[in-house]
């Protein structure tokens, strides 16, 4: 009676229909999903990195009141990268069967309790001793986050986050230090580092919205190490370079018959073949920290030196210099989207000492140098935001992945540790400022060798 039978056929196209229109739905639904838990992670490394840059605006403070010297707030201020560069790896490994998000979670909860303690504290012992305990919970937290980054899902996103996770130390020293100045005028220094503590936890708290271990926000280009393909390695990889109990070869048995002998002595082998990338990459990673923390340390005084520009002025320029770095780590986001090869990115890092050759040659006034100096920080971001990115490529198995961003770590942390006090031996040694870019020109170049080798040929998301 003027009603519509709707036919199998046309049933089935309705169905089709709908679903076809959902699927973008979903897929816009995925990405919004992949960025707010990347947004998570990334909030959680900035948080983490403050607690480097919150002494520095509360030393003078700790100094008149605690008593403390010039020396002991320093290692107070630096004791946080010390450890990662003796725990680096060991805390890798240590962490690799756990659960990174509550790894991560639990790095927080640590690195805000003792941050508490040391706003309480009275006098050195404590103080060292709570910004040690607070060191532990940063070191995990640099270490399960960008696990918990590659979990979310593979492919061109991933590049990308691990790029912009790059920035996070420049981003987190800048609101530390300037955040903490801001806090300890308004409200005093205990009060300042009780504040950021409280933070810290509830950043702890926020990470409980992340996803579980395994759950993925994949999308229809997922790639990465587990990817079958003509480039994929890993234990079912079959090749030359094939590891496992079924790999066949000279070394598979041997050393007097002795199958359990041989099996060790490939096993050390295929460990020590896993590793060179990523050791490779945090060398040259090393290298890159010793120059930017090089220079953050050495140019306030130089701009004190040679240009008359007051401590506490040259220390806010130098601060402001490294803080308009993070634009070099969200280009490298963009460039390696965009496909851009990463070994063309890593040679980029010879623009550095190109930019201390200018920013400490004494030559063309304040203005040039000060132009100089963001030539090396920016520089510095792209590179560091590319090492990152990198690190799915050094890998075998996504199982090695938090070792290698132990090695990669731990490294860096070297680098940083190491840096300052040889550039500074051999500016002292020469009697001038200009040797410092020659001597970042070494270290450099020695850098980007290692960080080209790291990802040869490997295929790009």
């Amino acid at each position: 009676m003027g009603k519509k039978n709707d036919t199998p056929d046309t049933a089935a196209a309705d169905t089709a229909a709908t679903a076809e229109a959902r699927i973008p739905e979903s897929g816009e639904h995925i990405t919004h999903a992949y960025w707010w838990h990347f947004a998570l992670i990334y909030l959680a490394g900035v948080m983490a990195a403050t607690s480097i840059g919150r002494i520095t605006p509360v030393s003078i403070a700790l100094e008149d009141e605690l008593g403390l010297s010039l020396g002991q707030v320093g290692l107070i201020a630096s004791s946080v990268t010390a450890v990662a560069a003796v725990l680096g790896l060991a805390a890798s490994v240590a962490l690799r069967p756990l659960d990174p998000r509550r790894t991560l979670i639990g790095g927080l909860v640590v690195m805000g309790l003792a941050g508490l303690l040391v706003s309480r504290a009275g006098g050195f012992p404590l103080l060292l001793g709570g910004r040690l305990v607070e060191s532990v919970g940063y070191v995990v937290v640099v270490i399960a986050a960008p696990v918990l980054v590659m979990g979310l899902g593979d492919g061109g996103r991933r590049t990308t986050a691990l790029a912009i996770w790059g920035t996070f130390m420049p981003v987190g020293l800048a609101l530390g230090a300037f955040g903490g100045g801001l806090l300890s005028a308004a409200f005093g220094w205990r009060a300042s580092l009780a504040i950021a503590a409280a933070a810290t936890l509830a950043m702890a708290g926020a990470a409980l919205w992340l996803p579980a271990a395994g759950t993925r926000q994949d999308g229809p280009d997922a790639e990465g190490p587990d990817a079958k393909g003509p480039d994929a390695e890993g234990p079912d990889a079959k090749g030359p370079d094939a590891e496992g109990p079924d790999a066949k070869g000279p070394d598979a048995e041997g050393h007097g018959g002795d199958p359990a002998r041989g099996e060790a002595s490939g096993d050390r082998r295929a460990r020590a073949r896993r590793l060179a990338r990523p050791f490779a990459l945090g060398a040259g990673f090393a290298t890159i920290s010793a120059t930017i923390v090089s220079f953050v340390a050495l140019y306030p005084t130089y701009l004190h030196d040679e240009f008359d520009v007051p401590t506490a002025a040259a220390g806010t320029l130098t601060g402001s210099v490294s803080f308009a770095g993070v634009v070099g780590g969200f280009a490298a986001s963009v460039l390696l989207r965009r496909g851009a090869p990463m070994k063309y990115l890593f040679t980029a890092a010879l623009l550095m000492p190109v930019g201390a050759f200018a920013a400490f040659g004494s030559a063309g006034g304040l203005g040039i140098s000060m132009t100089s100096a963001v030539l090396i920080a920016v520089t510095n971001e792209l590179v560091v935001a590319t090492v990152f990115a990198a690190l799915p490529l050094v890998v075998r198995t996504s199982a090695d992945v938090g070792v290698a961003n132990g090695v990669v770590a731990q490294l860096g942390s070297v680098g940083s540790l190491a840096g300052p006090p040889l550039v500074g031996l051999v500016v002292t040694a020469a009697d001038g400022w200009w040797v410092v870019g020659p001597a970042l020109l070494v270290g450099c170049a020695v850098g980007v060798v290692l960080l080209r080798a790291a990802v040869g040929r490997a295929r790009q998301a």
